[in-house]
């Protein structure tokens, strides 16, 4: 299944939009954002993705698993099609982004956070608790990444390449400087996540 994981253009008779297949079955959509699943299972000879997408529906899709390729519709309406076309593989930072632990470094020490690469990409602090998240900018190598860290601000910070360390500022305010060091993966098992 791991073959499958990356990003994906999603397309359907009204346009089309990107989403993502991340690891342990979690599908993520920027623009509709829900708790979301897929699974790829071997039937009759075909490869079948299963996407249930919370309030936005659940599909069914056959896919070439040569040129990730898949094509579909909603389940138990074959008028109401769907298309997925690989986009691209998640880069190293990315990777070491989802489901991680850093140290938050700001001008007066720092604290630990947490990346989650749930159906809402949660930002969390333990620390300073707010209903927080954040998004990747762009799909450089050096990937820019947006947290919106609720009461307490916005940032923007730029990823090493290897995900290993991020540096940047507050939105907007260049001199009010953050940097982020990975301190390892967090553990997400035991994890409630928010409905939204």
């Amino acid at each position: 299944m791991a073959t499958l994981e990356g990003v994906y253009d999603f397309q359907h008779p009204g346009g089309n939009f990107e989403v993502h297949l991340r690891s342990k079955n979690r599908f993520f959509c920027p623009k509709f954002q829900a708790k979301a699943t897929w699974e790829l299972k071997e039937e009759g000879g075909e490869h079948k993705l299963y996407i249930d997408w919370g309030k936005f529906g659940k599909y069914e899709l056959v896919v070439d698993l040569a040129s990730k390729a898949a094509s579909g519709s909603a389940v138990g309406k074959p008028e109401s099609w769907r298309k997925m076309a690989f986009k691209r593989p998640f880069c190293a930072a990315e990777l070491a982004l989802f489901d991680s632990e850093w140290s938050f470094i700001h001008p007066k020490g720092d604290f630990k956070v947490e990346f989650r690469a749930d159906g809402y990409n949660h930002f969390v602090c333990p620390d300073f608790p707010a209903h927080s998240h954040w998004r990747v900018e762009d799909d450089s190598p050096t990937p820019t990444v947006y947290i919106n860290f609720g009461k307490y601000g916005e940032y923007l910070v730029k990823l090493s390449e290897d995900g290993s360390e991020f540096e940047g500022a507050a939105k907007g305010d260049p001199s009010n400087w953050r940097k982020g060091k990975r301190l390892g993966n967090s553990d997400t098992s035991a994890v409630h996540e928010h409905d939204h």
